[in-house]
């Protein structure tokens, strides 16, 4: 198994009330399936997984697993407990319920050591078989260097991908593949707004949200058929967009939820607190690519 292309984050669709959507969520997941994606990461940042309880979380994780059945569709579930106890713990469950892979992202509270990083890392590899891949995410605090996963790597050989989400990702995705001669994977986070200068970095995909996941995979189609200047003409359609969305993360997945809604996918666009209001020109943007999505849906995505 391997991950590449576009794997998106899915949401957590609310109702108006505030409880979970679940019915919104399978149609989600419905959608992305059909739309011929090969993968996607579930408690991410875009997924609000901080706002969510583990009862909620485990419920969604199931219906997720239960939904793809017989679709081809891998799910990388992420960990992101502060605590190594616990982290070891969800990444066990998560492997018997039926993940693909681990996505673990490392301690920040409070400024915890490479030693203390290193260890929580350490204590989630031991203990599961499946492959695992490890979010480095320097501006969020936590691990600062790839040198330090990649020489993890060579102790634990399930540690598969580096997710990187240095902005821009570049130099820490050639410094992974020098490192481990090219043993260890990566893929590209934060929104994707560095896919192109990524890909030629050699990363294997990237992990945007979901509400564009037709438009990521209309550009990826460019980039497997070779042709660059096709593929940086569209991602410069989007892209910049999403560039703006992100430089706050609450109004990224706000924007991402009131996509979600507009186009269908899911019931409401509610976000819970703490979250943002959107302004006008946000969406009015979302509108706008919206509308570029549908005029694309005639190529085809699969």
């Amino acid at each position: 198994m391997s991950i590449q292309g576009v794997c998106p984050v899915l949401s957590v669709p609310f109702h108006k009330n505030g409880e979970v959507d679940y019915a919104s969520f399978e149609s989600l997941t419905q959608w992305i399936i059909s739309l011929g994606t090969k993968s996607v990461l579930f408690f991410g940042v875009a997924s609000e997984n901080i706002k969510l309880s583990d009862d909620e979380r485990y419920e969604l994780l199931e219906r997720l697993l239960r939904t793809r059945a017989g679709s081809g569709l891998q799910v990388i579930a992420s960990v992101a407990d502060h605590s190594a106890d616990l982290a070891v713990r969800r990444a066990k469950d998560y492997e018997s319920m039926g993940a693909d892979y681990i996505n673990i992202l490392p301690p920040t509270f409070f400024n915890p050591t490479p030693a203390q990083i290193n260890h929580h890392i350490s204590s989630i590899l031991v203990s599961v078989k499946l492959p695992v891949i490890v979010q480095h995410l320097p501006q969020g605090g936590g691990v600062n260097d790839v040198g330090d996963l990649v020489t993890l790597s060579e102790k634990f050989d399930n540690l598969k991908m580096v997710k990187c989400e240095a902005n821009p990702p570049a130099d820490s995705i050639k410094r992974v593949h020098q490192l481990s001669n090219n043993r260890v994977e990566t893929l590209i986070g934060w929104g994707g707004i560095h896919w192109a200068n990524g890909a030629a970095a050699g990363a294997k995909g990237i992990q945007p949200g979901c509400s564009l996941t037709d438009l990521y995979l209309w550009a990826e189609q460019s980039l497997l058929e070779k042709n660059l200047p096709e593929f940086e003409q569209r991602l410069g359609k989007f892209l910049p967009v999403i560039s703006e969305w992100i430089n706050t993360i609450e109004e990224l997945v706000a924007a991402e939820k009131f996509v979600l809604a507009q186009r269908g996918i899911i019931e409401s666009d509610y976000c819970r607190a703490p979250t943002v209001v959107l302004t006008e020109k946000m969406k009015a943007q979302a509108f706008s690519l919206i509308e570029l999505a549908q005029s694309t849906s005639s190529v085809g995505t699969k």
